[in-house]
């Protein structure tokens, strides 16, 4: 399992995932689940990923392939040629069902799910930042003004935390720090998702990437902002006015 999320702001886009791979309490690995294309002046993609790890890396060869055979003419379709955010997210809904035709069958033969999701997000050229979730199937809901973030994977710990908290007129700043409670609201409750956190926040705009990070354990700026929310939750709690009995 794994924790991955997307939120919208008026500012841009913040995106956030953990690197905990699971196949059991004995057989814990390090994947990183954030992939990010770029055209510099022309758009700026991130691509995050939760489920099954061999059918993502194999929707990620499949998109490698194409922007290689794609080259710089871009000529063949890819995921950095679309001319739309939108027919971007159908063209990775086609990848999704072609790894589902070639491997479905198996997984199910063998008594597994086919579970795979993605979150794409980003800008293409002057169009309006805007992230979609891409379910198994290959088709997707986008993000919006009232609903302003997307989650895939192991949600249910760090969804209270954004619920209350997250709102599209937030500033970038804020939302990195509210998407980083989240994730280790959930690495706290969930042994299957954990460090390292890879942030990258998106400047609405820019058509670059500029602001990203990897978050280890012992990075000094997570401490203090783990520690900081647990103290402050309890002097809250301390502070609220004694029950009616």
């Amino acid at each position: 399992m794994t924790y991955c999320l997307s939120l919208l702001c008026r500012e841009g886009i913040v995106f956030l995932s953990d690197s905990r791979t699971s196949a059991g309490v004995d057989n814990i690995t390090i994947h990183p689940k954030m992939r990010i294309y770029s055209r510099e002046g022309d758009r700026v993609l991130c691509l995050l990923s939760s489920g099954n790890l061999s059918l993502t890396q194999s929707v990620a060869a499949l998109i490698e392939e194409d922007i290689a055979e794609s080259g710089s003419e871009g000529t063949l379709p890819c995921l950095l040629n679309r001319s739309s955010l939108y027919q971007t997210v159908r063209y990775l809904g086609e990848k999704m069902r072609t790894v589902r035709s070639l491997d479905g069958p198996a997984m199910k033969d063998a008594g597994l799910e086919f579970n795979s999701n993605l979150i794409l997000g980003g800008q293409i050229g002057a169009q309006p930042p805007e992230i979609y979730r891409i379910y198994s199937p290959g088709n997707a809901i986008h993000a919006s003004r009232e609903s302003p973030f997307l989650q895939i994977g192991e949600l249910k710990y760090g969804k209270p935390l954004l619920d209350r908290a997250c709102t599209f007129d937030m500033p970038l700043d804020e939302a990195v720090r509210c998407g980083v409670l989240s994730l280790d609201a959930t690495a706290k409750s969930n042994v299957s998702v954990g460090t390292p956190f890879e942030v990258f926040c998106y400047e609405a705009g820019t058509l670059e990437v500029r602001r990203r990070a990897v978050l280890e354990e012992n990075d000094p700026w997570l401490r203090s902002i783990r520690d900081g929310w647990q103290s402050g939750l309890i002097q809250l709690v301390r502070a609220m006015p004694p029950p009616p009995f």
